[in-house]
């Protein structure tokens, strides 16, 4: 019966342990290149932008985009596609409808 309760006894010290060692967290890079790839690649795999004819560029956190887009529809999804992406501090759209 003791060797139970001490064999309980550690277990619950080492279930106490586990719980409170947490895994390192892993964040993105924030570096502006990969940073300016993480939007491009929002944009395209959205069904309403067609990312392939926005240019994506990124400077201190700052995302810039230039193209045409076929309309104020998808012009505002794309800036709310590029708002989303983790790290980005500010979004700048030079976007031109073709309508």
């Amino acid at each position: 019966m003791r060797r139970m309760l001490a064999s309980v006894a550690i277990q619950l010290m080492l279930a106490g342990c586990a719980g409170s060692v947490s895994a390192p967290r892993v964040t993105p890079a924030t570096d502006d290149s990969s940073l300016a790839t993480r939007v491009r690649t929002a944009l395209l795999n959205d069904r309403v932008v067609h990312g392939n004819e926005i240019t994506v560029t990124a400077q201190s956190g700052v995302i810039v985009l230039t193209g045409q887009v076929h309309g104020t529809e998808e012009s505002d999804a794309a800036i709310a596609i590029a708002r989303r992406v983790e790290g980005v501090k500010d979004v700048r759209s030079e976007l031109q409808t073709n309508r």
